[in-house]
């Protein structure tokens, strides 16, 4: 296990450069922080790239043979962060490849998120679809970066585990739809309780923008709409709390095993 005590190191500089999303893009990395979410991510065999540590918290990870160990004193570490608290650990980790062609070859429930913006909304959504036995989370090019910071922290490790394919193009929601997918809509226009909706089989949830809902060449492909009942005065659901409502209701028609 190396030590590093000078922010001018090249891994230190990398580390920082993945604050920005054009970097994360062009190395395909991103950062994790905080004891729990890097201990999440050492679990899973090939996903760390470069771990940093205090040494008074390394214990036996310098016989790790799969990944770089790195030992830097606290000042370091908030350099290489972006929250206050590093809680000793940070690491650089790879993005997962997934491939949408054979994800889609199997009867998979899938959830799309349409513009989503706010970094908050994005990482409950991960982390649900993750709890709620989603198979793949797609998002269209105006979803705001799934491993910024922000979304790494708050999906809990969530991103780690669920497959997700990134700028979905219309194109491949065409190939989906051809290969026997149903696009289901979120709204309130001619919709449907989400709870007499068939879940089961090729399905795809669409949840849209926060502040605009799904655009119109999506909606356009969607075959019924769901909506959530809720008191009258209230005017909307959190998009993650929707996701997560709905979600839990296509996880338990999906494992009642048929008559």
């Amino acid at each position: 296990m190396k030590e590093i005590s000078s922010p001018e190191n090249q891994v230190i500089k990398l580390a920082r450069s993945l604050h920005h999303k054009k970097y994360r893009d062009e190395e395909k990395l991103f950062l994790a922080e905080g004891r729990r979410l890097v201990e999440e991510a050492l679990a899973i065999p090939g996903l760390v790239e470069v771990l940093f540590i205090r040494e008074e918290q390394a214990g036996d990870l310098g016989d790790r043979q799969d990944l770089d160990c790195y030992i830097v004193n606290d000042r370091l570490l908030k350099h290489i962060s972006t929250t206050e608290s590093q809680q000793g650990m940070a690491a650089i980790i790879r993005k997962p490849a997934w491939d949408l062609a054979t994800l889609a070859s199997t009867e998979g429930f899938f959830v799309l998120l349409d513009r989503i913006s706010d970094p908050g909304n994005l990482g409950s959504i991960i982390r649900s679809c993750w709890a709620l036995g989603v198979d793949v989370l797609l998002l269209t090019p105006g979803c705001v970066d799934p491993y910024s910071p922000k979304v790494v922290r708050s999906t809990m490790g969530g991103l780690f585990h669920l497959p997700l394919i990134v700028a979905v193009t219309e194109q491949e929601l065409d190939d989906l739809q051809t290969q026997g997918y149903e696009l289901i809509a979120t709204g309130l226009e001619n919709a449907t309780d989400y709870y007499d909706i068939d879940m089961r089989g090729k399905k795809i949830l669409v949840l849209g923008s926060e502040a605009t809902g799904i655009s119109p060449n999506i909606k356009n492909r969607c075959g019924k709409t769901s909506r959530i009942p809720i008191s009258p005065g209230v005017d909307s659901l959190n998009v993650a709390a929707a996701c997560a409502i709905i979600t839990a209701e296509a996880w338990r028609q999906r494992k009642v095993k048929p008559l």
